[in-house]
């Protein structure tokens, strides 16, 4: 998947094109996201613990409801170049930053090649009582704010002032059985 389209109007934003790939084992979805860029902003010193506001600086978002016929509650997670993170679960308008999904991620930064990664690997229990089977849908956004390019990417532009729309979320089907 790319994020190359403007979260709020659908304009097209190709320099900032921000490759996705998603993955899926019987216990995990994982998520990769390549993001080019031209400087970086984040929070200095990066922290151990996670950090509510990292929306703020240069991040990348996934947005994820199992339930399609609940759009409203979805687990949020949000990691920057630095290896800052944040989880939490939506039950709008009701944000639960104490929430923990178990979640591991690792960034990585290559300023040669002006590109920074992040690879993520959440557990399938925070997200649903049951496993997905091959041919399940869910909703989902995948987004991307790049500070210094003025970037609020998205999967699926929301078309609104808010990543918060989940009407406007995609779709992610769960494709073959899971690798063991």
């Amino acid at each position: 998947m790319r994020l190359e389209y403007q979260s709020n109007d659908a304009s097209a934003r190709p320099e900032l094109s921000t490759t996705v790939r998603a993955l899926w084992s019987a216990d995990f979805l994982y998520l990769g996201y390549e993001c080019p860029f031209t400087k970086l902003s984040v929070f200095t010193p990066a922290q151990k613990d996670e950090r509510i506001g990292l929306w703020d600086k240069d991040v990348v978002e996934a947005f994820i409801c199992a339930d399609p016929a609940k759009l409203t509650r979805y687990t949020e997670y949000e990691w920057a170049p630095n290896g800052d993170r944040l989880d939490l679960l939506c039950d709008l308008p009701a944000k639960d930053f104490a929430w923990s999904s178990g979640m591991e991620s690792a960034a990585s930064l290559d300023e040669t090649a002006h590109v920074w990664r992040v690879e993520v690997r959440i557990p399938l229990r925070a997200l649903a009582d049951t496993a997905p089977q091959p041919g399940a849908r869910w909703r989902i956004n995948l987004f991307r704010h790049d500070t210094a390019g003025g970037g609020f990417l998205a999967f699926s532009p929301t078309l609104t002032s808010t990543f918060h729309t989940p009407e406007r979320f995609g779709w992610l089907e769960f494709a073959g059985p899971p690798p063991p």
